[in-house]
């Protein structure tokens, strides 16, 4: 019931999506690259995020016709059922299945798509004739470019020739602006800025000249344009590129056991909140001992002091948490008493070590409570 062994492998390209994710914390997007299954669910968002992003990917190719309601609605319901489908079958990810009830909004966000969607079926529906058909140049959706020495490569949501040039489009179904501190608040994410500006150089490299335009297009809003300048997308793409080789020796490190594979990350509750791999990182625990002061995602580890099992078929955990100074009890609430949910439930025993990940802790009672993430790990 532990966390599996992770593998990890050097990369063979950096993505400009991923590229700011890999500067964040190395190891948890070579894990990542590197195949393995996540340890913690996936947030039902994001999935319906992918949902969304396949949408819009059959939109672009022509797949749904002039943006008639009728096409978007049967493709819509066909990817959400493959989804869920998906889901059914891991332990993990069942319980989010409806994503229709495990997602508050999620009608909202579906009309959202419907309406992206149809623009972009209606613009390739008009791109079979006039500038578009005329144009010599490479444009459309899903258009792949990559650097001179394939280390730095992906595709172009969107490439759209006007009268003045070329704009590169990113579509996003989420928020695109980041709010997260006082520097950058209302500013659009510095991840998409950065994804843009490569795009653009790398669009340069292929065709010979440079987009006048890059914008992030959110499935509801106006497109929020990303400010570049052409020297500043040139340096960025030389320095993903260094920034790949770099990474691979430091992975090789690890591979030839010359390096702790603790040394690949950068624990932080900022990027360690929405990492699926926490579980099996020991620099996560370690870094949240020393800082507690930070926003740690509500998780809890330590030795079991008590189980109780109540009528509502609900359990009540007390976990006794140590670290080198001290020593608390803390009580976990409202734990699903399923062998299918929570196998672990009756196996362990007074005395086990456990961690428990994606709880939510409740400042009125100072407990932590289930949610719909929450997984159990035994851990030697």
């Amino acid at each position: 019931m532990g966390p599996e062994t992770l593998i990890v492998k050097q990369f063979r390209r950096v993505s400009p999506s991923r590229y700011t994710a890999m500067q964040t914390c190395l190891l948890r997007e070579a894990w990542n690259a590197s195949g393995n299954e996540p340890l913690l669910p996936p947030s039902p968002v994001a999935e319906l995020g992918s949902v969304v992003h396949r949408l819009l990917e059959a939109a672009a190719r022509g797949q749904l016709d002039d943006g008639g309601n009728g096409k978007i609605q049967a493709t819509w319901e066909a990817l959400i059922s493959q989804a869920e489908k998906k889901m059914s079958k891991l332990a993990l990810r069942k319980y989010q299945v409806p994503l229709c009830k495990s997602i508050p909004d999620f009608e909202v966000r579906k009309l959202r798509a419907y309406h992206r969607a149809a623009e972009i079926a209606h613009d390739v529906f008009l791109m079979k004739d006039g500038l578009h058909k005329r144009s010599s140049e490479p444009i459309g959706f899903e258009l792949w470019v990559e650097s001179n020495d394939g280390l730095v490569g992906g595709y172009i949501d969107r490439v759209m020739l006007t009268k003045d040039g070329v704009i590169l489009s990113d579509f996003k179904s989420g928020a695109i602006l980041d709010f997260g501190t006082e520097e950058c608040s209302g500013e659009i994410k510095r991840e998409y800025k950065e994804q843009l500006k490569l795009y653009a150089a790398l669009y340069r490299l292929k065709c010979g000249t440079w987009p006048i335009r890059l914008e992030v297009i959110p499935l509801q809003g106006s497109p929020a344009e990303v400010a570049f300048e052409r020297e500043e997308s040139e340096r960025l793409l030389a320095e993903a590129s260094i920034f790949l080789q770099f990474s691979n020796q430091r992975i090789a490190k690890v591979q030839n056991g010359d390096a702790e594979i603790t040394s690949l990350a950068s624990p932080k509750a900022v990027h360690c909140r929405f990492c699926l791999f926490r579980p099996a990182c020991q620099a996560y625990w370690s870094a949240r001992q020393m800082n507690l002061e930070e926003k740690w995602p509500a998780d809890v580890r330590g030795f079991l002091k008590e189980m109780t099992r109540l009528r509502n078929k609900k359990v009540c955990l007390r976990i006794l948490q140590k670290d080198s100074s001290s020593s608390t009890c803390v009580t976990v609430r409202n734990l699903t008493d399923c062998a299918d949910r929570h196998p672990l439930l009756d196996i362990i025993k007074t005395g086990n070590w456990v961690a428990i990940y994606g709880l939510r802790y409740d400042y009125h009672s100072s407990d932590y409570i289930e949610t719909q993430n929450t997984v159990i790990f035994g851990e030697d």
